[in-house]
């Protein structure tokens, strides 16, 4: 038997910390690691699926060439031998922009950079531009603060009011759960702000169910019950906030009465939150990321973040506006993409993804090599996101599994899991980073990403501009700017585990903003969307309203983590739940375990209804990451319309119907 200690690598608040066990050169136990001070031994499903995917019959283990309607085994040897002929003819004849590079951080080791690195020193490819995930609340609180930073999660004992705000925290953040446990048992009041009601341990002092896309409008409301008594910290609003005069003008007119008719939240249930929050204090704001999946997500964050900077809950203990610590992770590690390298660059909107690469002409798209995701399944409109992989002459995919893309593809390369190769794991949602050790070979012909562009690079006659590093020294450049805090690669193999020597424990606590005015800037202009002063329900297209009455989300499951793992967890279920609320139900004549068609003005899927309280009147939850092939897509129906800052993909601008399945 022999022991590693690991972390999960998937793109999530949490990165559980693992207790890898081996033997007879296999893996035979991945539990949690009890030294790690907040992952507590514990691990979620997700993370217990990573050692059954490794192992999975589905898993691809040879390098595939698409014969026919079939697959063909190859080398890698002949795989590479038809990628490097297709790359340097389109380079040759329509430049190197003519291939679309697509990827993201469904695999999320820093070593798997190098895919980009490949593409800039190729000479620079079509990339996106925008995020599918969090970048309207990114560029909100860069707009406000300067920047991403959040307090330390324990931070949160010292919080007196905690907000969870469209944080389904059992689903995707379950080990804050204790954290908030002791703040209920030590006299905390703990908030939950969701369209969906989350099943917390304990009832939650406050809910409020908010109409989807109404978030913004709620923050302003509560800001003006606040501003209206005076619960607010004047001190700080004089020394460190830029724009308040501007800000009282915006929120004079949105009243917790007009707000009950925009939020489906009464006002009484507003006028309590706002005496919660405001005198309650310290208090702490943990978003979720679906809450600015709007059009109007940015703003909404802004309104959000307004409520903590004229309470002066920021840059204080038991506060803060927690998003992201997105900062702390660019600022720690070395860039190895490699983007002084490309010669010529374009970018497309990551959220109208199929309909841009679509009209892309001077080049048109002749190529496409996706890493790291899984674009025919999540991305929004699948319809087109379909019609551009058909439209290309030459598609290639790195993946564990033959995945919707994958299934589109002419090459498919197999690459290692986390267990099967070295590298360094971090993400921009906590403050842990690992050193993540190879436990056991790659199975069959499966490579590192790493090796798989580094190969690529040497046999394209690249390597020069690529770099000839080692794995090793590819890790002591990540980890460079760690030096001056005497972090070296030694140092991190023999801790395994490490927190982030900058992050401290209350963001912004010096006050020193990276802003235009050294301030807060908070929202003062006329908040814009498609809920800022209408009615409940007025989300998406209102032109099609009558045809599409009912709203969609699609939030993630707690058993995948987008469309990972979705193979390996079928059973005799062959259709998508879809839940709804009975009066819902009752309404549009469909009933309780009935097989339904879900239609938007995009396309439809198959569903089997699942009534629940759960969701809102109105409102229809579908989760993300049902694979096409096995019946899902829900991609079908998302529109690609863009955030209003940050280029989000708005999922949740959602308009939909749902008719029985005759």
């Amino acid at each position: 038997m022999a022991y590693y200690k690991s972390m999960c690598p998937l793109d999530c608040f949490d990165s559980c910390a693992w207790r890898v066990e081996t033997s007879n050169g296999k893996i035979v136990k991945v539990s949690g690691d009890m030294d790690h001070p907040f992952t507590k031994g514990k691990v979620c499903p997700k993370a217990k699926k990573q050692i059954e995917r490794m192992y999975s019959p589905d898993r691809v283990l040879y390098p595939l060439r698409k014969v026919g309607s079939g697959w063909q085994k190859v080398s890698w040897d002949d795989a590479f031998e038809l990628i490097c002929h297709k790359l340097t003819n389109i380079a040759e004849e329509s430049g190197t922009t003519a291939v679309l590079h697509n990827f993201d951080s469904g695999s999320n080791g820093m070593l798997n950079e190098l895919d980009r690195r490949f593409f800039n020193a190729y000479g620079g490819v079509t990339t996106t531009h925008g995020s599918l995930c969090w970048g309207a609340g990114k560029a909100a609180q860069t707009m406000d603060f300067g920047g991403c930073r959040a307090h330390r999660w324990d931070e949160v004992l010292n919080s007196k009011v905690v907000v969870l705000w469209g944080r389904n925290v059992p689903a995707t953040n379950r080990h804050l759960l204790p954290l908030l446990q002791d703040v209920k048992r030590n006299g905390g009041k703990v908030v939950v702000i969701n369209p969906v009601r989350i099943q917390l341990p304990f009832e939650p002092d406050l809910f409020l169910p908010v109409q989807p896309g109404a978030d913004g409008v709620l923050a302003l409301a509560v800001g003006h019950v606040l501003c209206r008594e005076r619960w607010l910290d004047l001190s700080f609003i004089s020394e460190h906030v830029d724009g308040f005069e501007g800000y009282l003008e915006l929120i004079k007119e949105i009243t917790p009465d007009k707000a009950a008719r925009i939020t489906g939240i009464s006002a009484d249930l507003i006028e309590k939150f706002a005496a919660i929050y405001g005198k309650g204090g310290p208090a702490s704001i943990f978003f979720g990321y679906g809450m600015q999946r709007y059009s109007n997500g940015g703003q909404a964050v802004r309104a959000i973040d307004a409520l903590a900077a004229i309470t002066g809950n920021v840059g204080k203990r038991g506060g803060g506006a927690n998003y992201s610590y997105a900062d702390y992770k660019s600022e720690m590690f070395g860039d190895i993409s490699g983007d002084e390298l490309a010669v010529s660059k374009r970018h497309i909107s990551y959220p109208r993804w199929g309909e841009e690469v679509l009209n892309l002409d001077s080049p048109p798209i002749r190529a496409i090599f996706v890493t790291r995701s899984n674009p025919v399944t999540q991305l929004p409109d699948t319809t087109k996101v379909k019609e551009v992989f058909k439209k290309a002459e030459f598609v290639v995919t790195v993946d564990f599994t033959l995945t919707d893309t994958a299934e589109e593809s002419d090459i498919v390369l197999p690459c290692a899991t986390i267990f099967e190769t070295e590298n360094i794991v971090a993400n921009g949602m906590n403050q842990y980073f690992a050193y993540t050790p190879k436990v056991v070979e790659p199975l069959g012909d499966s490579r590192s990403d790493a090796w798989i562009f580094s190969e690529l690079a040497k046999r394209m006659g690249l390597i020069n501009r690529f770099g000839s590093f080692t794995t090793e020294q590819w890790m002591e450049e990540l980890i460079k700017p760690l030096n001056k805090y005497d972090v070296n690669l030694s140092i991190l193999k023999e801790n395994g585990i490490m927190e982030n020597p900058i992050i401290t424990d209350i963001a912004w606590e010096d006050k020193k903003f990276p802003t235009s005015s050294g301030k807060v800037n908070i929202l003062t202009n006329n908040f814009s969307g498609q809920n800022s002063l209408g009615s409940v329900g007025e989300i998406g297209d209102k032109t099609v309203k009558n045809e599409f009455p009912l709203i969609l989300l699609t939030p993630h499951s707690s058993e995948r983590l987008h469309s990972q793992f979705h193979n390996l967890q079928l059973n005799d279920q062959v259709r998508m739940p879809v839940l709804a609320h009975p009066e819902t139900a009752i309404k549009h004549g469909f009933a309780n375990g009935q097989n339904v068609i879900v239609e938007s003005p995009r396309g439809q899927v198959q569903g089997s209804v699942k009534l629940t309280e759960k969701v809102l009147p109105g409102v229809v939850l579908i989760e993300s990451g049902w694979w096409i092939k096995f019946g899902g897509g829900v991609n079908f129906l998302t529109p690609n319309t863009e955030s209003d800052i940050g280029l989000t993909s708005a999922y949740y601008d959602c308009r939909c119907n749902i008719k029985k399945d005759i």
